[in-house]
């Protein structure tokens, strides 16, 4: 499968498959949201579980089968006129018409126009990825270890929350917002002017909730988000859990505050505040913090002060093992669904094929129709194990006769010992399929597929791939 036939692959199974996302995503929203006691931490490892999910579903789907040229094959599948037909022969009946489902995309400029699209679209959103980790690195080379009560409140919340990584907090006048940053090296920066406008109590909740992102390790789990939506930003569900994400991440951190202070209404009052003082903060950077402008914050201080709330930082296994369970079930049910799009080629005539329809006798002599057959270029010993393999003229002829490109000995040998005969190859030809691999020969004969039903499944115009023939043969569905 050539480059442009994958590309084309994928978006047929893109668009086969993104019914089966909407689904997943329905489902998760769901389960979040009725799930009884699932708190922010398990819904943010939730709408994870979904983004895989959804990611992984058009590789899943991608039919690697080489494309079919429909008009193509049916220009090759027609027997070639004899120089003088006989009087009494019937008139050449038309093709059947064939169904317009499922539904064909060809290759073409329109694969282009998309590229163009997506292309510079991915560009502009790595670019601000790259403009804000070298934003972030120049404002902490810029700024200054914080020192007095501030650094030692800092040092005590990090030591009595447990955090393992080597965290500093870092002051500068560059921002506006208190963030955390990473990766590696992880820090808390805060404006300048905050320690001055803030209470102890005030100061230790803004630390308290960087700390919590860094605790979650959120700078690498946002880096790898923000990574995602360059590169898949477009694709609606996609899009969609990448801002559950986001939301489900703050509300984890303040859930991780409130259980270690206790009490959710300081808090709340603090994010008020904080807010309200970076309410002019609008950039968007490679960082997390408590006041972002997309942070959502009415919709934070209702879930705090929420009637009958338990407050928990832990992410319960139970209740993401349930919904993850219920997610594969759905996502297998997708699966076994047909598909609704398929890849075709376009309509253009198939060029000369020297090899297609040659003249071999089939009741001639072996080396007679080897050399009719485009094969006398073969070496004695390569002829004898022909011989030896029961290959005769008849195999060559139906061989010839049916659009192969030129094959090794060892790919006839092969082919016939796995018990290909000409009227198998010949079925293939007439049912419309050119250029396929050998093995895919081989697995569809191994695999009960008979000429027959390659012969029903064009009659039908099902537009079926042969391995899609092979997969409705194991499943026990008759054309």
């Amino acid at each position: 499968m050539t480059g442009t036939e994958f590309a084309g692959a994928a978006v047929a199974a893109l668009l086969d498959t993104l019914w089966v996302a909407l689904a997943i995503a329905a489902a998760a929203w769901a389960l979040a949201r009725f799930l009884p006691r699932t708190n922010a931490a398990t819904r943010h490892l939730l709408w994870w579980t979904v983004l895989a999910l959804v990611l992984l579903l058009p590789f899943a789907a991608i039919d690697r089968t080489p494309a079919r040229d429909v008009a193509g094959a049916e220009i090759a599948a027609a027997p070639s006129a004899p120089s003088a037909a006989p009087v009494d022969s019937p008139a050449v009946q038309p093709a059947p018409q064939r169904n317009v489902f499922p539904l064909e995309i060809r290759t073409g400029d329109w694969m282009a126009i998309a590229f163009g699209i997506w292309l510079p679209i991915a560009v502009v959103q790595f670019c601000r990825l790259a403009w804000s980790f070298f934003y972030l690195r120049k404002v902490r080379r810029a700024s200054q270890p914080a020192a007095g009560a501030v650094a030692g409140r800092f040092e005590y919340w990090v030591a009595a929350c447990g955090i393992r990584r080597p965290v500093r907090l870092i002051v500068s006048d560059k921002i506006a917002s208190p963030m955390a940053t990473g990766f590696r090296h992880p820090a808390v920066i805060l404006p300048a002017i905050l320690p001055a406008q803030f209470g102890e109590e005030e100061l230790d909740h803004v630390l308290l909730h960087e700390l919590a992102h860094v605790a979650r390790r959120d700078d690498w789990s946002n880096l790898l988000a923000r990574v995602l939506g360059a590169v898949a930003g477009l694709h609606p569900v996609v899009g969609w859990t990448l801002r559950q994400l986001a939301r489900e991440r703050e509300l984890a951190c303040d859930d991780w505050v409130v259980s270690r202070i206790g009490e959710a209404r300081p808090y709340a009052a603090s994010l008020a505040r904080l807010f309200e003082v970076c309410r002019a903060q609008r950039r968007v950077v490679l960082a997390t913090g408590m006041a972002e402008s997309a942070s959502r914050l009415g919709e934070r201080i209702e879930t705090l002060l929420a009637n009958g709330r338990q407050f928990s930082a832990r992410t319960s296994l139970l209740r993401l093992g349930v919904a993850a369970i219920a997610l594969l079930a759905l996502l297998a049910a997708g699966a076994q669904a047909p598909h609704w799009v398929v890849l075709a080629q376009s309509t253009s005539a198939p060029a000369d094929q020297p090899h297609a329809l040659k003249p071999v006798n089939p009741r001639g002599s072996f080396l007679a129709a080897l050399v009719a057959a485009g094969y006398g270029d073969l070496s004695v010993d390569e002829i004898i194990a022909l011989k030896d393999h029961g290959i005769d003229a008849r195999f060559l002829a139906d061989l010839s006769q049916t659009g192969w490109e030129k094959m090794s000995a060892r790919d006839m040998i092969e082919m016939h010992d796995h018990g290909v005969n000409g009227e198998f190859l010949r079925a293939l030809h007439d049912a419309g399929f050119q250029h396929l691999q050998i093995r895919d020969v081989i697995q569809a004969f191994e695999q009960g597929v008979r000429p027959g039903t390659l012969k029903e499944a064009a009659q039908y115009g099902t537009h079926l791939t042969l391995a899609q023939i092979v997969r409705l043969k194991q499943a026990g569905v008759i054309p």
